[in-house]
């Protein structure tokens, strides 16, 4: 019988440290049903195996029921369970483990709070009585698949009746829950809770505590870094957690890369059908690598990528066509613009303003007429009426008559008329009737001015006329008086009487203004002189 006790025992400490201590991973959590001042069950699992009462937890006192929880946060399969009960020493007036008396181990899936001593797994029973006491470290197995471990009891001390104190208590110092991660290939893994032969299917990592991704197909990852083998439809990536492109074709994508390995949805192209196809393409179906319009192109589209207008037709939908005044009905693909020019009779860029007053075309920015313009039109444009009274054509930049005036009018414009009192401005010719003047006002200033002159000389001529006359008349009395002074000079009178005769008549000559050489009066002058 000793021997098979002395198995058991190795066996179970062989096994103690081939499981991880559950009681200290992060995730568990340690509870009391009630806490005596501050001794709280943060001290159950701290690793310090001390079972003095300042190291050690403690429920509340006059309770009927006192227990200590450990919820490990899911369901561990655990091998076995180390209990530190308070013991402060071996002397006689030292406080023993009294209060463990007749304890108990649970296990569950159901924490104390909400379950009963028949919904637990019970793992150990002490059945220890007054005097005797149990052990204060006690290593108790307990193979099982569970979520919380529960040490209760009910046992009121009688040690502690001379203190006025009752009810059931719990000062446990330390507690340990060794187990491996049920996700453990064979719940094998070693002390430190790594899973020596690894994880069950769905879980990775060195405790088999991570949950492989839901998009691993079966829930099938690398046990060491969580890579899913192969993803579910619509994910790829290392951990299938990326969203293939939704223009993949049927949701299926690589699962390295992302690219859509059976091709894209209609109107899409590209490695990842990221890239629209033109909305030219016929069917909207296009190569998934080039995107060239596989079925050719809708009405009004061209090119490999039916991404421009046909010759004929421009605008964002090639839906406008081309003016039919642009020569060879060739349009810009944007804005519509005639490429080679506008037909004959048109101008501006799409040739849609007409200049049909220009008989031999127009210049095709300005719309200006090209050469001359019609018989009766002038101006740029050509779109001016020369006057009604111009005689054929006028000019093309002024619109002045330039081939004379209808009979009856002047004016470089032909816009004055002869009237009766200026009938003689305008001069008849065989071809044409031109005034010979500007105006009859310029005709009558003329003719003022002739009428002028003349008067000035016959004012002129009048003078002189008096001049002589008065001359004349002094000489002949010079001669009257030298006559009566000599009468030897008889016949010489006679001959003087004939001259004088003769001044008379040049007298009469000058008066007519037409004396034209010195007078006979002027030749006996000079004949006595001598």
């Amino acid at each position: 019988m000793h021997t098979v006790v002395l198995t058991f025992s190795a066996l179970v400490w062989t096994c103690v440290y081939c499981y991880n201590n559950l009681s200290r991973r992060s995730t568990t959590i340690i509870s009391l049903s009630s806490t005596f001042e501050s001794y709280s069950a943060s001290k159950t699992n701290d690793g310090i195996l001390n079972t003095t009462s300042i190291y050690c937890s403690h429920t509340d006192v006059n309770q009927e029921r006192a227990w200590l929880q450990v919820d490990l946060g899911k369901p561990y399969s655990i091998s076995s369970v180390n209990i530190y009960y308070r013991k402060d020493d071996d002397g006689i007036s030292n406080w023993k483990q009294y209060r463990f008396r007749q304890f108990y181990l649970d296990v569950s899936n159901i924490s104390a709070t909400q379950s009963s001593t028949t919904q637990r797994i019970r793992c150990y029973k002490d059945n220890t009585t007054a005097p005797s006491l149990p052990p204060y470290k006690i290593d108790i197995p307990c193979i099982h698949t569970v979520r919380y471990v529960i040490v209760e009891t009910t046992y009121d001390a009688p040690e502690d009746d001379k203190n006025g104190v009752h009810g059931a208590i719990l000062e446990i110092c330390e507690i340990e829950v060794y187990g491996c991660n049920n996700n453990c290939i064979n719940r094998d893994c070693d002390a430190f809770g790594f899973c020596i032969q690894g994880c069950v299917d769905g879980y990775w990592g060195d405790t088999c505590d991570s949950v492989c991704p839901v998009t691993c197909i079966e829930l099938s990852c690398n046990k060491i870094t969580g890579h899913c083998v192969t993803c579910i439809s619509g994910y790829w990536g290392d951990t299938c957690t990326l969203l293939c492109s939704s223009f993949c074709y049927g949701g299926v994508c690589d699962k390295t890369n992302g690219k859509c390995t059976l091709g894209c949805a209609p109107g899409r192209n590209g490695e990842i059908c990221d890239r629209i196809c033109s909305s030219g393409c016929k069917y909207d179906t296009c190569n998934q690598q080039s995107g060239i319009c596989l079925k050719g192109c809708k009405q009004n589209w061209s090119g490999d990528y039916c991404n421009i207008c046909d010759t004929t037709h421009y605008g964002p939908t090639c839906s406008l066509e081309c003016a039919d005044s642009c020569v060879n009905n060739t349009c810009n693909n944007t804005t519509g613009s005639c490429m080679y020019g506008c037909q004959g009779g048109f101008y501006g860029d799409q040739c849609d303003r007409d200049c049909y007053s220009c008989p031999t075309g127009c210049d095709r920015i300005t719309g200006e007429c090209i050469g001359d313009c019609p018989v009766g039109s002038f101006g740029k444009f050509c779109n001016k009426t020369c006057s009604k009274d111009c005689k054929n054509r006028c000019n093309k930049n002024t619109g002045s008559c330039e081939e004379g005036c209808v009979f009856g009018n002047i004016g470089d414009f032909c816009n004055e008329t002869c009237d009766d009192r200026c009938l003689s401005c305008c001069e008849s010719r065989t071809y044409n009737i031109k005034p010979t003047k500007d105006s009859c006002t310029e005709n009558l200033s003329i003719l003022i001015g002739v009428c002028v002159v003349l008067c000035i000389s016959v004012l002129v001529n009048g003078c002189t006329i008096t001049w002589i006359l008065r001359h004349n008349w002094c000489k002949q009395r010079d001669v009257t008086r030298q006559k009566s002074k000599s009468d030897s000079h008889s016949n010489n009178f006679v001959s003087q009487q004939g001259i004088y005769d003769t001044a008379e008549e040049n007298a009469g000559y000058q008066e007519l203004g037409q004396v034209s050489g010195p007078s006979h009066y002027d030749q006996l002058q000079r004949s006595q002189t001598e």
